[in-house]
């Protein structure tokens, strides 16, 4: 019979970097850093002014830690916008009774 290690608290993920950090919010620092850079540099190549540009890669940095650390109703922002999303663009089925 194999074993398999269980973690000790089951109600949050686990953290994987440093006992503070999980994966998927480090993931998601290191998406919001790379995209502030990308945003800063195009926005740049295309001879935009810093107090333009920086904000914009401000923004997305700032997305990046809402999304790793935030929460709206209880659950995490991550999962809470991908939940928001299936539910605004899923397929509907309207039933209307007997009238059709």
């Amino acid at each position: 019979m194999r074993l398999f290690p269980v973690p000790m608290d089951l109600t949050e993920e686990e953290k994987i970097l440093g006992g503070v950090l999980s994966l998927r919010q480090v993931v998601y620092l290191l998406g919001g850093g790379v995209a502030a850079v990308l945003a800063l540099a195009f926005l740049r190549a295309l001879h935009v002014p810093w107090a333009l540009a920086f904000p914009a890669g401000v923004l997305w940095f700032v997305a990046g830690v809402f999304l790793s650390f935030g929460s709206l109703a209880g659950i995490g922002a991550d999962e809470y916008l991908s939940k928001l999303l299936l539910f605004r663009f899923r397929r509907r089925r309207y039933d209307w009774g007997d009238e059709l």
